[in-house]
């Protein structure tokens, strides 16, 4: 899926010109006039980012960045602005903000905000992807196959994993084998980075290390 480049100006002519500068670099434009016709064009589940303008007469663009946080939604922002102060910027740089570009707006300088912006959109979506996938295989373990893994990602040994469970050594070395075709890993250290992407820590309590008075597997 291409990336789009959303724009907001409430001058025409400005967002006429921002419009045929990027669609010139090769980029898909989603123009809008207001903050209003924008929130009822932008798709937060599509790839791209958002070239903003800070002062809106009717929705500001701090208004719209607002609004789209209360939705949850994040998108990377591009302002200009032809009347932003110190404070202004650094408030809205503080807000996730990826640049603040002055009016008349520099075209090669917002191809590079642009450009910037669109790369950081696909870095936190991909990162979001993997997490997402890491998550979907690790709630396929079991409970005791999720214990095991806690032991096994605190480094301990077949022989130690036997005993807090009083289970035999070829029952643990089935949970491992278990977890490594679950998870779809080769190794402990692919099994830890997925752990870590998919917040495994976050999901499960670790097992205490005791028997509990557990009968011993066959």
């Amino acid at each position: 899926m291409r990336p789009i480049v959303y724009v907001v100006d409430d001058d025409p002519d400005v967002l006429k010109a921002l419009t045929r500068a990027l669609r010139a670099a090769g980029h898909d434009v989603v123009p809008s006039i207001s903050g209003e016709e924008f929130l009822e064009v932008f798709r937060a589940d599509e790839p791209g980012c958002l070239v903003l303008d800070l002062s809106l007469r009717a929705l500001s663009g701090a208004d719209i960045q607002t609004e789209l946080a209360r939705r949850g939604f994040a998108p990377l922002i591009v302002y200009v602005s032809g009347a932003a102060d110190i404070a202004s910027a650094v408030a809205i740089m503080k807000r996730g903000a990826v640049d603040m570009l002055t009016k008349p707006v520099d075209l090669q300088e917002l191809l590079e905000a642009v450009l910037k912006a669109l790369d950081r959109d696909a870095s936190v979506r991909e990162k979001a992807r993997q997490h997402d996938l890491a998550r979907r295989r690790l709630h396929l373990l079991t409970a005791r196959e999720s214990e095991v893994l806690h032991h096994v990602l605190d480094g301990r040994s077949n022989q130690f994993i036997a005993n807090v469970f009083d289970i035999t050594l070829k029952t643990v070395k089935v949970h491992r084998e278990h977890l490594r075709s679950k998870l779809g890993v080769r190794s402990v250290a692919e099994m830890a980075h997925l752990a870590i992407e998919g917040e495994f820590s976050s999901m499960t309590t670790p097992p205490r290390d005791s028997r509990c008075g557990r009968r011993r597997a066959r």
